[in-house]
């Protein structure tokens, strides 16, 4: 398995504290936001393929910016197949292999919708998707969040449906939000061939592992990871508690993950 560390791109303005902490701990990989990197200019993007040579991006999440609707009467196509034509070879270039679809508020049923045609309009994006993930090599993975964030795939199943028949569009898992809405993973255990990438943190506050967290928390999430062989990406999404040293926080919470698989 290889474990990876969700930043932003702060070091890219000089706070570099994180990110160099996260390449010293061994981490094998970091997932960079999308959106913010639509936002780059081209120097800056060249700055940034230098600092992944020390640490690779392998995937990348906040896929869509705020500006582009999603769903609803004003989904946006024209903007989104802009979008998704711009940012995928950007993407890739980068050397990011699988991104992350989560968006809760963009995609959230809207009051002026009903929720069949907001799945409607969700399954013409992972058709859009589809489209183009193909032409770049890259996959994408639709994640489930909580009902706090967002009122539509908020389960491993309604991922698994929206993204049926699609091959380089699936499904993900974070356990933090399978943990806030007190779900199994019942799902996954029979669909693994959907399971395309995880997200995991220490779900009481959504901090980074720590060697003394109730590892009871984590239980089920490793035992059915274990339990289908997943042999991917983790990344870790949590934040930092501010207990100790930043290297020795992140470097432990590698500790963590190599601990449980």
């Amino acid at each position: 398995m290889q474990f990876g560390y969700c930043l932003g791109l702060d070091f890219l303005q000089g706070d570099t504290q994180l990110f160099n902490a996260v390449c010293k701990a061994g981490f094998d990989y970091v997932e960079l936001p999308l959106s913010a990197l639509s936002m780059l200019q081209q120097n800056e993007l060249k700055e940034l393929k230098k600092a992944l040579s020390i640490i690779p991006c392998r995937a990348c999440n906040f896929f869509f910016p705020r500006s582009i609707s999603l769903v609803g009467p004003s989904m946006d196509v024209s903007g989104i197949r802009a979008y998704l034509a711009k940012m995928l070879p950007i993407a890739a270039s980068l050397g990011a292999e699988i991104l992350v679809f989560g968006n809760g508020g963009a995609r959230k049923i809207p009051d002026d919708a009903t929720r069949a045609s907001v799945w409607a309009n969700l399954r013409t994006l992972a058709e859009l998707m589809e489209e183009c993930a193909h032409q770049t090599g890259i996959t994408i993975s639709v994640e489930p969040l909580n009902t706090t964030e967002t009122n539509i795939i908020n389960s491993f199943t309604e991922a698994v449906e929206l993204t049926k028949g699609l091959a380089h569009v699936a499904a993900m898992v974070d356990s933090y939000h399978v943990a806030i809405e007190k779900q199994n993973y019942s799902d996954v255990l029979k669909s693994p061939d959907k399971l395309l990438h995880l997200h995991t943190a220490f779900p009481i506050g959504r901090l980074v592992p720590a060697p003394g967290d109730d590892m009871a928390q984590y239980a089920d999430f490793v035992n059915a990871v274990k339990q289908i062989g997943y042999n991917g990406k983790l990344s870790v999404e949590g934040a930092l508690r501010g207990e100790d040293a930043v290297i020795n926080e992140v470097a432990a919470a590698l500790g963590v993950l190599r601990g449980m698989f």
